[in-house]
């Protein structure tokens, strides 16, 4: 087992979670009643993932599902990542097709 006090390089740690960041977790798991959820409703979701770094007293989780179900970012977002970067490189890769350049 690995020693989880000991800090992750620079590289690896991520931003910590703080009041207000979002989690995609899929509307049928969050049913009550046979309702959906509604945008500021308030909801119970069971978290789950392993633990990969320890400081002081607090456990850092990965988070890896939500009410038992793996945790999925809408494709949207996905595609629009991938898209933008395409994009970037695109654009870095010099004058557009058809142009002389000049």
């Amino acid at each position: 087992m690995a020693d989880a006090s000991m800090p992750m390089p620079d590289d690896e740690q991520e931003e910590p979670i703080e009041v207000g960041d979002e989690l995609p977790v899929k509307l049928d798991t969050m049913m009550v009643g046979g309702e959906r959820p509604e945008v500021d409703d308030h909801v119970e979701v069971n978290v789950g993932g392993r633990v990969v770094r320890i400081i002081d007293d607090c456990a850092y989780v990965a988070v890896e599902t939500a009410n038992n179900e793996l945790i999925e970012t809408p494709g949207g977002d996905q595609d629009y990542d991938r898209l933008s970067e395409l994009s970037r490189q695109m654009d870095m890769s010099g004058p557009p097709v058809g142009t002389s350049g000049y």
